[in-house]
């Protein structure tokens, strides 16, 4: 009873700390009555790190995530291990069990402390999040590689990657934001420097002028649009850009060799959604318009997860039922 009174209030302060004029994100079919989010519609996996990166998303893209994420972080917390990490989880009977670790432990914790972060209400922190958040900071810092500054997949996966970095990144910001909401300025300054550092070690591991950023820290012979084509603009999300590379003319660039192999990977692959959200930030209505008209048709399918719900139903939350029901544009180009 304690427990769900808890979760009760702390839902309530989280709502309290979103824009008042923004809808509320709903995840139906992914979002269940005790708070889990399945990775898929009405699946029987989940992996955490899917749930808090689609709860992230939603919230750049505009809409309230105070109720969801509330009661998504209810359910995982008491699952944290003691170090800090997490599992990916199974249905197995009516519940579900921890059946294979995290792809990733260091995009996890980051995504993981940013929601915190994100979510927590205005006088800060309830204890329980606030030790959930240490534990995490303590097993990401387990992963940093003093020689180069980044951070690596795991403990067990010495590799780092370009995209986890940048998430890791973000995570470092926001808690430099939320500090300083606190009115803890010392705290703010020193995650500040923290996101400082490791968007220099990013650009000096991973940059490479002339032909772009680096995927991994681990050769690749091969190239494909995810992770290849989606890394180089994936930092724009993180503010991290070299000197000589304008997040405007990165992001023109990006497009025009790539806008039509993005918008028909629905067909084939998962839609991207994340690259919709780069668009959002650039400021790109054509592109995620065309993005929703492509990508509705295979909405809940086998190559739709959470992350594109999240963004699908962000998006469309701008739109009034009239515009929802247009058709495309004239002279929208989405083909």
């Amino acid at each position: 009873m304690k427990e769900a009174l808890l979760a009760l209030l702390l839902m309530i302060a989280a709502l309290a700390h979103q824009p008042a004029d923004a809808a509320e994100l709903s995840l139906s079919g992914y979002q269940r009555a005790d708070g889990a989010i399945t990775t898929y519609f009405e699946g029987d996996s989940i992996d955490p790190y899917f749930a808090a990166k689609a709860l992230l998303a939603a919230q750049d893209a505009g809409v309230k995530t105070g109720t969801a994420a509330s009661r998504w972080i209810a359910w995982l917390l008491p699952r944290q291990h003691a170090d800090g990490r997490f599992d990916r989880y199974c249905m197995k009977g009516q519940r579900f069990v921890s059946c294979q670790i995290a792809d990733a432990d260091d995009a996890l914790m980051a995504a993981w402390m940013e929601l915190l972060v994100r979510t927590a209400p205005p006088q800060g922190m309830p204890p329980a999040w606030q030790a959930s958040f240490d534990k995490a900071s303590q097993h990401l810092d387990t992963l940093r590689n003093p020689a180069t500054g980044v951070y690596h997949i795991s403990n067990t996966l010495p590799v780092a990657l370009l995209m986890d970095n940048v998430e890791v990144s973000s995570a470092f910001k926001a808690t430099s934001d939320y500090r300083r909401r606190l009115g803890d300025t010392a705290g703010a300054a020193a995650w500040g420097r923290k996101a400082e550092q490791l968007d220099k070690d990013i650009l000096r591991v991973f940059w490479r002028a002339g032909s772009g950023y680096l995927v991994s820290t681990q050769p690749r012979e091969t190239f494909e649009f995810y992770p290849d084509a989606v890394a180089q603009i994936f930092p724009i999300l993180a503010d991290i850009r070299p000197a000589s590379r304008p997040h405007a003319a990165a992001y023109r660039i990006w497009m025009k060799e790539n806008r039509m192999a993005w918008l028909q990977m629905s067909e084939v692959d998962f839609p991207w959604g994340l690259v919709a959200l780069v668009a959002d930030k650039m400021g790109d209505k054509d592109a995620i318009a065309c993005w929703r008209m492509r990508s509705i048709q295979f909405r809940h399918g086998k190559h739709w997860n959470v992350l594109e719900e999240a963004l699908y139903l962000a998006f469309e939350a701008r739109l009034t039922p009239e515009q929802a029901l247009a058709p495309p544009a004239a002279g929208l180009r989405c083909r």
